[in-house]
């Protein structure tokens, strides 16, 4: 992949990952949203009673967050938690961290793995406006 894509692996790397964030993004917002189906009964004339089932808006036959649907549930919250989220952060703000690596908390971004995979998504950009990658995520 890296001979017909560049010479830089790490800034390949980076595409592939900045590539399949859309769809893992997308797939797990699937996967976490409910809907409610309101089942409506007529006794008699005047009394109508309601019965409310969440249900998986992909499936309505999948109820949600009972069954099968747990452990996709869960799989996508991982997710979120481990690779979404801190992605995101670190690439809206992975100029005010490498320009803040001096102070302790942030002195793992000193690392040159990360420094190049970080100017591969900040590089084409101007020092001012680099936050624009992370905020077209």
């Amino acid at each position: 992949v890296t001979r017909k894509l560049g010479s830089n692996p790490v800034a390949v790397l980076a595409t592939l990952v900045l590539l399949s964030f859309n769809k893992i993004l997308q797939n797990i917002i699937t996967i976490v949203s409910p809907t409610e189906l309101l089942y409506y009964s007529t006794t008699s004339e005047t009394n109508t009673t309601a019965t409310s089932h969440w249900k998986w808006l992909y499936d309505g036959n999948v109820s949600f967050l009972v069954g099968k649907h747990i452990p996709l549930f869960l799989t996508a919250l991982l997710v979120s938690i481990v690779f979404v989220f801190p992605y995101t952060l670190l690439i809206f703000f992975g100029q005010c961290i490498q320009a803040n690596s001096n102070i302790k908390i942030f002195s793992w971004a000193n690392r040159p793995l990360l420094k190049y995979f970080l100017d591969s998504y900040h590089a084409p950009y101007q020092d001012r406006h680099r936050y624009w990658t992370g905020l077209m995520l």
